[in-house]
């Protein structure tokens, strides 16, 4: 079973069903919902969408997103934590703050990060899919 992190925008688009979506990431996801990957879901990506959500910047509503990655078993939500902390503070700093948290909770996983992101695919600290 494969394993990934999800960032903001891609689960965002997924559960939206916007065509904005890359084919390969919308196939991750749904395996995902199948339960046949593992996707990894930042407690800082749910953060955001609630963020972006209230201010109607997205056609999802976060309670929505909880309810589906509850409901399928390729989901997991995990932490902001101290490990997951120390591992951001080794990556570069030019990374925006969210996608630094999202890289090395990539990291921390030994996963690959599914992003349309230039910065993050550029990095090279981390894999990544789109």
């Amino acid at each position: 079973m494969g394993s990934y992190v999800v960032d903001t925008h891609s689960l965002v688009w997924f559960f939206a069903a916007d065509e904005r979506l890359s084919k390969r990431a919308a196939r991750i996801l749904e395996r995902a919902e199948a339960a046949t990957v593992q996707v990894l879901v930042p407690t800082v990506v749910l953060a955001e969408i609630g963020y972006i959500a209230e201010r109607k910047r997205v056609k999802v509503a976060v309670g929505d997103v909880l309810l589906r990655i509850e409901a399928g078993d390729g989901f997991a939500v995990v932490p902001f934590d101290l490990t997951i902390l120390r591992t951001m503070l080794e990556l570069p700093a030019n990374l925006e703050l969210h996608d630094r948290i999202i890289a090395a909770t990539a990291r921390h996983y030994r996963a690959t990060v599914i992003t349309k992101d230039r910065m993050l695919r550029a990095a090279d600290e981390v894999q990544t899919v789109w």
